[in-house]
């Protein structure tokens, strides 16, 4: 998700991404269905686009719901993210998107050297070999 778009188009992003697989269609269904070229709605539902009125509308008939439901779900969502923010709780819509490895630097991913999988205790400070 970018954070250089406005909390509401990153909220509508999540929405209808959210939408969308519930209703088990892929983006390029959804691309067809919805008349809005796969790239442009890659872009939208990763937040790095905004999604305008027309979106909203195009996209929501596409996947079968009522506009007016998602819309309603953007706004309760992005009051409670905002609610969250003003009372400094982190929330996922403020986060900073993590990377990949291939997008970081070397000095980056020199601070993970020596790290392990997930399965490392903290508290022990030793990987648990029987852990899955």
């Amino acid at each position: 998700m970018s954070p250089s778009q406005p909390l509401i188009s990153r909220v509508a992003a999540d929405v209808l991404t959210g939408y969308y697989k519930r209703k088990r269609l892929t983006q390029e269904e959804l691309s067809e269905r919805s008349g809005i070229p796969l790239p442009t709605l890659q872009k939208k539902l990763k937040a790095n686009a905004p999604i305008t009125a027309t979106d909203l509308v195009m996209l929501s008939r596409a996947i079968g719901v009522d506009p007016v439901e998602v819309m309603a779900e953007i706004m309760k969502d992005t009051e409670h993210e905002e609610r969250l923010a003003s009372e400094g709780i982190p929330t996922i819509a403020n986060q900073a998107r993590k990377k990949k490895p291939s997008e970081m630097t070397e000095e980056e991913l020199d601070a993970f050297e020596g790290e392990s999988a997930a399965n490392t205790d903290p508290e022990l400070g030793f990987d648990e070999p029987d852990a899955p």
